[in-house]
């Protein structure tokens, strides 16, 4: 038993002082498929998560998230036979933690009690009733800040890495891009 509370111990101090890292995760694209993109299409978007903080700083032991920003990619044409796209990085910073996401359930006791007498008997009862008030999770404030758009230019056969995937442009025909995300 004492041996169970010390793993039980050792869990819950573990899994509290995970550290915060982001997640970046690849919206709506195969990878490994050739896919075709005319001026003005995203070719490639990311969301960023970040666990929610602790009150130690580190990451929830439940595993839940908040935004922290996308990373886009867009066609915008060619350009002296190059593929030209525009990367846009957008952060989002808020102030939810697990400390002021987590809902609360307050309950409410009350306790009657009579007592009496019935055909002269002394007869009394006691009846306990709880109920419980619901408070939700605080409202957050959160900002999003636009870094300034880098645009770069790839030949066919070039590939660019962008937040740990390969972007390779297969070819260009008239103003469209045929490319593959590895």
């Amino acid at each position: 038993m004492r041996s169970m509370a010390m793993v039980s111990i050792l869990a819950v101090t573990v899994g509290a002082c995970s550290p915060i890292d982001k997640k970046v995760e690849l919206s709506g694209i195969s990878a490994g498929a050739a896919r075709m993109a005319g001026p003005g299409d995203t070719v490639m978007d990311f969301r960023i998560t970040k666990p929610l903080p602790n009150a130690f700083g580190q990451a929830d032991i439940f595993g839940r998230t908040t935004n922290a920003g996308k990373v886009s990619v867009r066609y915008l044409g060619n350009q002296d036979g190059r593929a030209v796209f525009e990367r846009s990085d957008i952060t989002v910073e808020s102030n939810a933690t697990t400390m002021n996401q987590t809902p609360m359930m307050i309950p409410q006791t009350s306790e009657t009690r009579v007592s009496g007498m019935v055909g002269g008997t002394p007869v009394s009862g006691n009846a306990t009733s709880t109920s419980y008030t619901y408070v939700g999770p605080r409202p957050t404030t959160s900002y999003a800040t636009a870094a300034r758009p880098l645009e770069f230019a790839l030949r066919p056969g070039e590939s660019v890495s962008i937040e740990g995937r390969s972007l390779t442009v297969i070819g260009i025909a008239g103003t469209s891009v045929e490319y593959r995300v590895d």
